[in-house]
């Protein structure tokens, strides 16, 4: 089945750049976290936040024409961010706190229609972000159906420690979680080419980097879409 590429676009903006659309993003991440998946998050009425939702953490929003179906959020781990303030547990050694290496949160698409098209599509506007950004590596909080969900596409992950419980959702189930990196040198990580491909066709209003208020490291320059 065919899905047209121009149907999606995607947004990065921040809350005080785009308020309205970043909210909707924090509707959608309670209905798909706390409400389908039971997380036992902070909400306030219809959204979902807390205290990374910062003036430093960037959103990256993914749209089917005006249907916002899916995102994440992204901060630069030389900032306060999730896995290293929350769940220092899970690391064996030292976390990043480097301007190349940015923590991505609360991933994930809601959606009635081809949902692994569009999760595949997510997964092309993180990596994409990543090079926009001049990232060296993706950092996140995980458990091992998403680490082996990586592998099976060919993805290479590095973990900080090894998988713990971490707590119990609503329904009382343990949430075994691990911390870790997606290394993006694309000699260790060639399954990233075939994101990066479908992630440069994508089309992407990049507010946050028209603002100027990310760095984009001269190590690895933006490619031209």
């Amino acid at each position: 089945m065919s899905h047209p590429q121009d149907r999606y676009h995607a947004l990065i903006t921040t809350e005080a750049h785009d308020p309205v659309r970043v909210q909707a993003l924090l509707r959608l991440r309670k209905q798909l976290f706390v409400d389908r998946c039971g997380w036992l998050l902070e909400t306030s009425g219809d959204i979902e936040r807390d205290e990374f939702d910062s003036w430093y953490t960037e959103h990256c929003l993914l749209f089917a024409g005006p249907e916002l179906v899916g995102g994440f959020r992204a901060i630069r781990t030389d900032h306060p961010y999730l896995t290293k303030s929350v769940f220092p547990q899970l690391a064996t050694g030292r976390f990043p706190s480097d301007p190349d290496a940015w923590e991505i949160s609360r991933f994930g698409v809601v959606t009635a229609t081809a949902p692994a098209y569009v999760a595949r599509l997510n997964y092309a506007l993180m990596f994409r972000f990543a090079e926009l950004r001049g990232a060296e590596a993706l950092v996140a909080l995980a458990d091992l159906t998403y680490e082996r969900f990586l592998a099976r596409m060919g993805i290479h992950t590095r973990r900080y420690g090894p998988p713990q419980v971490i707590g119990r959702d609503r329904f009382g189930r343990p949430l075994t979680a691990l911390a870790g990196e997606i290394p993006l040198d694309l000699t260790e990580n060639p399954g990233l080419t075939k994101f990066l491909d479908l992630g440069r066709q994508l089309e992407i209003h990049d507010a946050t980097y028209v603002l100027g208020r990310s760095r984009v490291s001269a190590r690895s320059a933006p490619v031209p879409a």
